[in-house]
């Protein structure tokens, strides 16, 4: 071989030993490249995993919380309406005792001045007996009422919390199965 054979065969191996060389750089670059794209991943994910967890602990701790409260929330409710009821009946014994009162002055009136037909103290106390009646049964009526009316937006409070909570729950698996379908999809596409 003649000397410019030879420089062109050294030149070319060079050059093949150079390009092996970038290869097997740039083969290494891309496996360090995807070591660090999947440990990034994997920490983001881990990251996230544990905000979830965090965020999950928090409203369960939340949650249980005002579990706790409901005996003191029950306990309010029962007081208002034992307070209702017991002021319903002050009001009644004020009021019969007040036409203890007048039926008293009545009779003293007419014992004084005879005139018993004109002031039936009997005819009197029967019309206050049955107003005192009316009144207590009213305000009994009204309080029971304003209990069912609680009741009844309790009743409707959770149902509808129930349905938020179903409809939630149908929202999430809709999401999720739409994530999985799209990085499914993405896989299989091709670059």
């Amino acid at each position: 071989m003649s000397s410019k054979e030879e420089k062109i065969n050294e030149i070319n191996t060079d050059k093949f030993s150079t390009d092996e060389n970038i290869n097997r750089s740039s083969n290494f670059d891309r496996r360090v490249s995807n070591r660090d794209y999947n440990n990034t991943i994997n920490q983001q994910q881990d990251v996230i995993n544990k905000t979830l967890d965090n965020t999950l602990h928090n409203v369960k701790k939340s949650t249980d919380e005002a579990m706790r409260e409901i005996p003191k929330y029950a306990e309010r409710v029962s007081e208002y309406q034992e307070q209702t009821i017991r002021t319903i009946q002050d009001i009644a014994s004020d009021f019969i005792e007040s036409e203890k009162e007048v039926v008293g002055y009545f009779q003293s009136q007419v014992d004084k001045n005879g005139i018993w037909d004109f002031y039936n103290p009997q005819k009197i106390a029967q019309n206050y007996a049955t107003l005192v009646n009316n009144f207590t049964n009213y305000q009994l009526n009204y309080s029971n009422l304003i209990n069912n009316t609680i009741e009844s937006n309790m009743k409707v409070y959770n149902t509808a919390l129930q349905q938020t909570r179903d409809n939630l729950k149908t929202c999430i698996k809709t999401n999720t199965n739409c994530i999985k379908a799209f990085n499914r999809d993405a896989s299989d596409f091709k670059y």
